[in-house]
């Protein structure tokens, strides 16, 4: 039987989607939607890990996000605040219509302001919100925190020539051989790509049965009953 598992990264067309067969990429592709990746089946009771929250608080930091943040000393600033609850609940009713806004209700709950980077990223937060509520099994993956685990440092900006050539060659070190050209590609940037291919590589480990690794170890924040935690996974052995 086959083993499927995917990894998603937000881009502005929507997500960049990674498939991979059995630990191999088999598939690259962009879609505006989530519920595209779910309602298929192209690869059916796939793990997927995805690069966005999920589970909020009413907190200035997520206890998850500060946990992530030791690991990468230097390029703790890859970690942004994940939007309060009460922020993506506003925009999803309506009531929050505008980072000044979001950023009045996050100060009124959390005294503190969201950024507007946070602020771009409610809508994609929302729709995961909307797809885990009606029982989608997302994991929760921070790509910056998963190549450092794999390397035992911080890696070189991702944007940089260093960063991105050091990514992909540490993804083909765990046999994800992203490929030169596919559907949609010029709709999303390089390191889009390769985010979505380290979440789909630690997706896989869950779908092998491997011992789940969790930032932080046991999750210590609720969001209802769904813990708060970021998903990694040990690099592999030789």
């Amino acid at each position: 039987m086959t083993r499927f598992a995917r990894g998603l990264d937000g881009c502005p067309a929507g997500w960049v989607v990674v498939t991979l067969h059995d630990g191999q990429v088999a598939d690259v592709e962009v879609v505006a939607h989530v519920d595209e990746v779910l309602d298929g089946d192209a690869a059916p009771g796939a793990a997927i890990g995805i690069d966005m929250p999920i589970g909020l608080t009413d907190t200035a930091n997520r206890a998850a996000d500060v946990a992530a943040r030791r690991l990468l000393p230097g390029r703790a600033s890859s970690i942004f605040n994940a939007p309060p609850r009460t922020v993506v609940d506003g925009f999803v009713d309506g009531s929050v219509a505008d980072h000044a806004a979001a950023s009045a209700r996050s100060v009124a709950v959390t005294g503190k302001g969201i950024s507007q980077q946070a602020w771009r990223l409610v809508p994609k937060i929302a729709e995961l919100d909307r797809v885990v509520a009606a029982g989608a099994a997302l994991l929760e993956v921070h790509p910056e925190v998963a190549f450092a685990l794999l390397v035992g440092e911080p890696l070189p900006r991702k944007r940089s020539w260093a960063g991105l050539t050091t990514r992909r060659g540490l993804l083909e070190r765990c046999g994800i051989i992203v490929p030169e050209r596919f559907p949609g590609d010029a709709d999303c940037a390089a390191d889009d790509v390769l985010d979505a291919a380290i979440c789909a590589w630690v997706a896989d480990g869950i779908a092998t049965g491997e011992p789940p690794l969790t930032v932080p170890d046991q999750a210590t924040e609720f969001d209802g009953d769904r813990p708060i935690v970021i998903h990694a996974r040990r690099p592999p052995t030789v």
